[in-house]
């Protein structure tokens, strides 16, 4: 087999950010300890929409040899550029900062410590990821270490077979005086989650640095399909395993400590040793995916050189503005907020401007003189349409029910 098809790692790394980071992994376990079986649409939902973009974004750079974000600014300008580049700072800094405390609450169960005395340890390993580690490196190591994410399958297996009346919230979920808000509320976080605009923009960006061209299509398709198979598979399985552990107990799975309860129970010390490396892994990769992600949108919307296969010398200007934006994130993960808190304000924030993020996105992949004849099939935009309108939904409720449902709690 050719090892070009080792590539599909590039979507891998990218479900990770998307699916089993430590907001999505929250909320999946918020959705099965709360409503069961009852949100697993909202998974699926998002996992179709994602495939749908990154697919189209793999296909965009490796046949216009362009990226989204230089893409973006070359057709609509220079001051329209700043405007999801603004959304993109505010958001991201929130997600970085979530994603390093992620990291340091995986290390603190390892060790029994207090999180927040591994913060500065974690976000000086990112930057150091980030500063001299090449993309290869980033993309294979996490998406390896990420597999530790289908222990939690195992537990599934070691707890038996889920009872009908727990299956059957698949189809009618369960509701409380008070908790259609919060399943709601939910239903959006997962979405904003899966489909976040930075997820585009690294996957475009991890593209180029392989130097994909228009016989790396199938490989696009596959890194695409299988890469965020594997990271809806485990989302589900994290959704399944809470509803069958913690909604039993009343366990809302509102704090990191209280979701690695369900692999303690399923499969003893070895499911929290397990749930703890699979979180140190995932978050560990979404954190570096976020701080590189922000850092090919600044670098290609202004024009820079830019990549992890050059010398930090040679690409001065973009190693300079990621290390900046990392301090940033560094700062706001030091006012102490949950990192659970804080990522899923940052989704919430995330799903309000996903029509601004995505619109452009859809007129570039109709353009010709970018793509020729791989510009969007009519099913393709018809698909994309959808994904708009969702994502418009999205942003005109996802306030509304932040402040209905008290932030999903």
């Amino acid at each position: 087999m050719s090892t070009r098809w080792l590539q599909v790692g590039l979507g891998v790394i990218t479900a990770i950010g998307s699916f089993v980071e430590v907001g999505s992994v929250t909320t999946a376990a918020q959705a099965g300890a709360t409503f069961g079986f009852g949100l697993i649409w909202a998974v699926v939902l998002g996992t179709c929409a994602l495939v749908l973009l990154l697919d189209m974004s793999g296909r965009f750079a490796a046949v216009s040899k362009r990226t989204y974000a230089g893409a973006i600014r070359e057709r609509f300008g220079f001051k329209f550029y700043l405007l999801p580049l603004s959304a993109a700072l505010v958001t991201n800094c929130l997600l970085l900062a979530a994603e390093m405390g992620g990291t340091s609450i995986a290390v603190s169960l390892f060790l029994g410590s207090e999180w927040r005395r591994w913060y500065p340890i974690v976000a000086l390993l990112v930057w150091l990821a980030f500063w001299r580690a090449p993309f290869k490196l980033i993309e294979n190591g996490p998406a390896l270490l990420g597999l530790l994410a289908l222990s939690f399958w195992v537990g599934i297996f070691k707890i038996g077979v889920p009872s009908p009346g727990l299956v059957s919230t698949m189809w009618h979920p369960h509701f409380q005086q008070g908790t259609v808000s919060e399943y709601l509320y939910i239903a959006v976080a997962t979405l904003g989650a899966t489909v976040s605009p930075y997820l585009v923009v690294f996957y475009s960006g991890g593209a180029r640095e392989e130097k994909w061209s228009r016989r790396s299509l199938g490989i696009n398709r596959a890194s695409a399909v299988l890469g965020n198979g594997f990271g809806s598979l485990t989302a589900i399985a994290l959704v399944i395993l809470s509803a069958m552990v913690l909604k039993p107990l009343n366990i809302g799975a509102n704090t990191l400590n209280e979701v690695g309860l369900s692999m303690a129970r399923a499969m003893g010390p070895v499911g929290s040793f397990m749930f703890a490396a699979a979180l140190f892994a995932t978050c560990f990769g979404a954190a570096v995916e976020v701080l590189l992600a922000m850092s090919y949108n600044i670098a290609q919307g202004f024009g820079w050189e830019w990549g992890e296969e050059k010398q930090p010398a040679e690409a001065a200007r973009f190693n300079t503005v990621g290390t900046l934006f990392l301090m940033a994130a560094f700062i706001v993960g030091l006012l102490g907020v949950d990192p659970v808190q804080l990522t899923l304000y940052a989704t919430t924030f995330t799903a309000l401007v996903l029509p601004i993020s995505l619109f452009p996105f859809l007129i570039v992949m109709n353009d010709r003189e970018y793509l020729g004849e791989q510009a969007n099939r009519p099913w393709m935009n018809v698909a994309s349409v959808v994904v708009l309108l969702i994502a418009f939904v999205i942003a005109v409720v996802s306030i509304p029910l932040m402040v209905l449902s008290g932030g999903g709690g």
